[in-house]
């Protein structure tokens, strides 16, 4: 682990002279690392860019989607079943009170859609394949 976080410091002193020569700015406060480890390890403690310490976390949210440190996304696949399940809940109690008609009026052209796009034959979706679902 000594010549990881070493080989670390050394790129983060490369990157640290080359936005002083170029006039760059690192945000060193946004700037966190995760320590991917197959064992449990110690987090670093040592490891500065510009001279301030770098924060190192269990997980991070990398664009939208949440990385830990055992490369797993159970977590992340956890929390976006439970926001389906918030979303498909409030719709469903918003159109609970509606009549089967206006449920198919306002479902059945959006579904049809949705499932013919995604087998890729977005061509047939006309009104009289929206007819005969009804």
């Amino acid at each position: 682990m000594i010549y990881v976080l070493s080989g670390l410091q050394c790129l983060l002193n490369i990157c640290g002279d080359y936005a002083a020569e170029h006039e760059i700015t690192f945000n060193c406060n946004k700037t966190i690392g995760v320590f991917f480890a197959v064992y449990k390890q110690p987090v670093p403690s040592n490891v500065f860019l510009n001279g301030v310490r770098v924060q190192f976390f269990d997980q991070l949210k990398y664009l939208g989607v949440w990385i830990n440190a055992s490369l797993k996304d159970d977590d992340d696949i956890q929390r976006q079943v439970k926001s389906l399940y918030f979303a498909a809940n409030k719709l469903r109690g918003t159109f609970d009170q509606c009549s089967p008609a206006v449920k198919t009026l306002n479902f059945v052209p959006i579904t049809c859609q949705c499932m013919l796009v995604n087998c890729g034959a977005n061509t047939l979706v006309n009104c009289g394949a929206r007819n005969n679902l009804h």
